[in-house]
């Protein structure tokens, strides 16, 4: 396997970690499960559908809104998923290198 291809696996992984960090960073504080419900809108309840849950895209691809009521989402989102993408990353390419 190629470093790039190593890396870029590396990314993959650390934005899905960076979107369950999204999840214990919004529902620990409000004393609620990490595991259910599954991720909804905090705003309308409306389960999210499998393409929403793609870390970072989902977000750009809604235009930072709900599907269903429009509510905006933050994007410290993808902001955390993709630090933790970078995190990720660069830990990988030092380990490699």
């Amino acid at each position: 396997m190629t470093t790039a291809l190593v890396v870029v696996a590396a990314a993959v992984l650390g934005a899905v970690l960076g979107s369950f960090l999204n999840v214990v960073i919004w529902r620990v504080p409000r004393h609620e499960s990490i595991v259910r419900p599954a991720s909804h809108c905090p705003e309308c309840n409306t389960p999210l559908r499998p393409a929403e849950l793609v870390p970072v895209f989902s977000w750009v691809a809604l235009r930072g809104r709900c599907r269903t009521c429009g509510v905006h989402i933050s994007a410290r989102y993808p902001l955390v998923e993709a630090a933790c993408a970078v995190v990720a990353a660069l830990v990988v390419l030092l380990v490699v290198s």
